[in-house]
């Protein structure tokens, strides 16, 4: 005996049933785009620090202000002045994290 008789898998190997197409033991994401560029723009004009990770382990930590918000992207002015631009993309991805700053 052994295996799965429905899905036609040989014997013993056993396949994880998937019912209704929904797989019970996969992660919900809880974010979308459209959520994550509205929360974006209501932290706007507030100072953070910012870590963005540029991969291959390099990790940019940094004080800044978001500054502008468009459709596609938004910009960090960073403490020395200098101007970032991200996707929102980024933050659904964990690539950029922020934290508030401590009082």
């Amino acid at each position: 005996m052994g295996g799965n008789a429905k899905s036609g898998a040989p014997p013993g190997i056993w396949i994880k049933p998937i019912f209704l197409g929904i797989n019970r033991y996969m992660r919900t994401v809880n974010q979308d785009i459209k959520g994550t560029i509205d929360k974006v723009k209501e932290i706007k004009g507030q100072s953070f620090i910012i870590r963005v990770n540029r991969g291959r382990n390099r990790i940019e930590t940094f004080e800044g202000v978001v500054e502008s918000t468009y459709p596609a992207i938004f910009t960090v002015r960073a403490a020395g002045g200098e101007l970032n631009s991200f996707s929102y993309n980024d933050i659904l991805s964990k690539n950029i994290l922020f934290y508030r700053k401590r009082k």
